[in-house]
């Protein structure tokens, strides 16, 4: 038998060859793209604006909210001008090296470790934004977050719908959507847009409203993020509600009343106020060591009336609560005991996130889904800080809205449950994936819906594009792909096909 052992041995032994060849031959192609890349940045950008691993900038310019699934550069471009934008894609582009365009760098999806040794556009001189009170308008570049622009409106007595945590990117935020508290008042983020300044993946730069290029203006209300980069947006803000307080109350319940508590908010749900917005989280609690339930409403209102409307958790027997009128200007520092104040907002976290659309809440399927929360955090105390969000937010302004002003497909929903799991060990990624699809499979089982309804902005990466944009949208949002997009330079996150179906 010796005999055979010699040829099997070599032809292995060329497969490993052939194998560490081809790697090699890979890599060789792959730093000449780079090369190609360098050059032409450093012909046309001011050398002190591009970076490269090696310099002692280059992680703290680059880190993401979250490590999971994170894209891999090895060049990044501090922009500071339009015109270092548009001269980093037409670099990218011409040397076939992918790239992304990032701001605040809160936007969450596994499809994002699709651009590996990339080109990272940092456009964090987009950080401006101006107010002109007496056209009720708000303009801001596509680097402002949602605080900056409540700290820009609070002080003149003006508001506008925001997503729940400060960090996040106003226009990221609105090109998905856009769902958050005042949603029962004046709709989406997405509802309050006037017009965007879009560089296409030509870089030619367009505007786009209601009555100028309205096709693109439609897809980007919903998917925007496949049709170029948003320099800047034009919003429709308000009147703040009176004194521009909001009531907020914070309580805590044993777990054992997950059955009771949803009954009660399902029942609420039904007569929901407009004013009225209630986050719901299973979450382990360091100061009574034990899984509870954390609940957050506000009332942007009357305090009288707010605490009219919660009365029905104080009946559900807390066991902490806390109520107290919060000026706007605080009020995403101070909600859930602070639970989305500036720590959620941290960097360089491992962040798992996943979400299933509701419109019912069915007490038995939560029930459910506590237990297999509690079985993981248990089993695997490195995800203690992980968490299960139910977002039941107002929809009144939402539904105000037709169904086919722009492309977001989900405005029925009355609720998004989002599944925050949150750790360090990379070698839990399998395992948290487990857990996930099994308390979605649960959720969505009595959602009330037609299959998972996915919230783009919330999305895992897995789903598939009926899931996240609605089949009855993707055959115009393909069209729009098609014609904006058809080399698919924009296809980091949440890609969109060029034809459907």
């Amino acid at each position: 038998m010796l005999p055979l052992i010699a040829p099997i041995s070599f032809f292995a032994l060329i497969a490993v060859c052939r194998s560490v060849g081809a790697a090699a031959a890979q890599a060789s192609s792959s730093q000449s793209k780079i090369d190609t890349l360098l050059d032409c940045l450093h012909r046309n950008i001011p050398t002190s604006s591009i970076i490269t691993p090696a310099n002692t900038n280059f992680v703290n310019d680059s880190i993401r909210w979250t490590t999971l699934a994170a894209p891999s550069y090895s060049v990044l471009v501090n922009a500071g001008s339009e015109e270092d934008i548009a001269t980093s894609i037409q670099c990218a582009t011409q040397s076939n090296v992918t790239f992304l365009a990032t701001g605040p760098r809160h936007g969450y999806s596994i499809t994002l470790d699709s651009v590996q040794n990339g080109l990272e556009i940092n456009t964090a001189f987009l950080d401006h934004l101006s107010v002109d009170p007496d056209a009720n308008t708000l303009t801001a570049g596509g680097s402002v977050t949602f605080g900056q622009a409540i700290d820009a409106l609070y002080p003149i007595g003006k508001e506008m719908p925001t997503g729940s945590c400060s960090c996040v990117g106003l226009l990221g935020g609105s090109l998905g959507g856009g769902v958050g508290r005042l949603s029962g008042l004046h709709g989406l983020v997405l509802d309050s847009l006037i017009s965007v300044r879009l560089m296409l993946p030509n870089t030619t730069i367009i505007t786009a409203s209601k009555t100028e290029n309205a096709d693109i203006f439609w897809g980007i209300g919903g998917a925007g993020f496949n049709f170029g980069y948003v320099l800047n947006a034009t919003y429709r803000i308000y009147d703040q509600v009176p004194n521009g307080l909001h009531l907020n109350a914070d309580f805590k319940f044993p777990i054992s009343q997950v059955q009771s508590y949803y009954e009660r908010l399902d029942k609420m749900a039904k007569s929901q106020p407009k004013e009225l917005s209630i986050l719901t989280l299973f979450n382990y609690d360091a100061d009574l060591n034990e899984t509870i339930i954390t609940a957050n409403a506000v009332y942007a209102g009357p305090e009288a009336d707010g605490r009219a409307a919660v009365q029905f958790l104080f009946d559900q027997n807390p066991l902490i609560s806390n109520i107290t009128s919060v000026p706007w200007i605080n009020l995403l520092d101070t909600v859930g005991f602070g639970f989305t104040g500036p720590a959620i907002c941290k960097r360089g976290n491992r962040r798992s996130q996943w979400v299933i659309g509701v419109n019912r809440l069915d007490p038995d399927a939560y029930t459910t889904a506590s237990g297999i929360f509690q079985d993981m955090i248990t089993r695997y105390p490195a995800t203690l800080d992980s968490s299960i969000d139910v977002q039941l937010l107002p929809t009144q302004g939402i539904i105000a809205v037709p169904d086919n002003e722009a492309a977001y497909p989900w405005r029925s929903l009355i609720a998004h449950v989002l599944l925050e799991f949150k750790y360090t060990d990379a070698q839990l990624d399998g395992i948290v994936d487990g857990y996930a699809r099994r308390i979605r499979d649960v959720i969505v089982r009595t959602a009330g819906t037609a299959g998972l309804n996915v919230y783009v902005s919330y999305s895992h990466g897995d789903e598939t594009l009926e899931e996240i944009y609605g089949k009855q949208k993707l055959g115009r949002l393909a069209k729009l792909k098609k014609m904006i997009d058809p080399e698919g330079l924009f296809d980091a996150y949440h890609a969109l096909p060029t034809a459907y179906p």
